[in-house]
């Protein structure tokens, strides 16, 4: 019965450490302090919408991943926040990076095609000891 006990506590812990999606209308715009590559924030001709979004939760909640576009570190992301990018039309390679060794382990990317007419909605989550993972979302 202890066995039992501590596999359902494990899981538990395990679980919470796990972060939740945030609705990407829910989420909060992060801050012009934390957006290094300013020009991506501006939609030109050519350009599409590229939206990054980092789940909530309690695991490091005080730390802040680095979203990277093609190898450019565009913005730094808390909890529960978004970054809303206008990329060229394409195919691009977006990251996820912890910016202190303390937080996550590792970086994660994925590979998107972007069009005016159809937006990428990106997900950034932690948990179930994994580091970092990026990847579509479909909220």
């Amino acid at each position: 019965m202890r066995r039992i006990a501590c596999i359902a506590a494990a899981a538990t812990l395990a679980a919470a450490c796990a972060t939740q999606p945030v609705p990407s209308s829910k989420a909060t715009p992060v801050p012009a302090s934390r957006v290094l590559a300013p020009d991506f924030l501006q939609p030109h001709d050519g350009r599409a919408l590229l939206v990054v979004t980092r789940d909530k939760g309690l695991r490091a909640s005080v730390c802040t991943v680095g979203i990277h576009v093609d190898g450019t570190l565009v913005a730094d992301l808390r909890p529960s926040e978004q970054v809303r990018l206008f990329v060229d039309e394409g195919e691009h390679l977006v990251g996820a990076s912890s910016r202190t060794n303390t937080c996550f382990a590792g970086a994660d990317q994925e590979a998107v095609s972007v069009t005016r007419a159809k937006p990428v909605l990106l997900r950034v989550s932690a948990g179930g000891g994994q580091g970092l993972i990026i990847e579509p979302s479909a909220f």
